[in-house]
């Protein structure tokens, strides 16, 4: 099968902005030394925004190249902290989600099998993934919540799910129930944060089913 990739967005212009710092600080430096009379507060910050730069960019290039792989298993999603397999057959499509009628910068996918994407799912990526999308969560919570006196209630989450085919305890519980609210808010069940044009993005979203089609009906091809 022919195969995709797509660019993580939040490792581009790390190597520009890396050169960009360390060539400023190296500036900074040599006038400090030569031509400076005395350290003043715009040379300190100075400083400190050339480190920040450094700081930022090392963080960049430390992302996956790649946020999205898509081969002959299913939808690989890549980050700092780990990756998740959705294999083909664990989803419907994917597409732009969308709150209140205004669309996310993120790919949505409809899970239809919790344990294919729960069994391998690292505890730390888990983490991580829950922590960048509490925005949402908490969006999806306030819809929940019509008269606004259940937030409390929903908010509290419980460590334990329970699947037809698996129990769950910890993170991973809570990971499946976010996966629950998400979904009652935007239609989807997991999110890929995106940085690109919305017609780029849903021209992902179509080669994205139109691999999967491929991949679980080749006959019709």
């Amino acid at each position: 099968m022919s195969k995709l990739s797509l660019a993580g967005s939040a490792s581009s212009g790390g190597a520009k902005l890396l050169l960009l710092s360390i060539g400023t600080l190296f500036v900074l430096f040599i006038y400090t030394l030569l031509l400076a009379e005395q350290f003043n507060w715009l040379l300190a910050v100075a400083y400190i925004a050339s480190f920040m730069g450094i700081f930022i960019a090392w963080a960049k290039l430390a992302e996956p190249k790649y946020s999205i792989d898509c081969d002959e298993l299913g939808v690989h999603y890549h980050h700092r902290a780990g990756s998740w397999l959705l294999p083909w057959q664990a989803f419907s499509y994917s597409a732009v989600p969308s709150i209140s009628g205004e669309d996310l910068a993120f790919i949505g996918f409809k899970v239809t099998d919790y344990d294919a994407v729960l069994a391998k799912l690292p505890l730390r990526l888990a983490v991580k993934i829950m922590t960048e999308q509490r925005p949402i969560f908490l969006e999806a919570i306030k819809q929940s919540c019509s008269i606004g006196q259940c937030a409390t209630e929903l908010l509290r989450e419980k460590d334990h799910f329970t699947t037809s085919k698996q129990h769950y305890d910890g993170v991973k519980a809570i990971f499946a129930q976010r996966m629950q609210r998400i979904t009652a808010a935007c239609g989807f069940e997991l999110l890929v944060p995106v940085n690109a044009e919305p017609a780029t993005v849903r021209k992902w979203c179509q080669d994205i089913n139109r691999l999967r089609l491929q991949q679980l009906h080749p006959d019709d091809n």
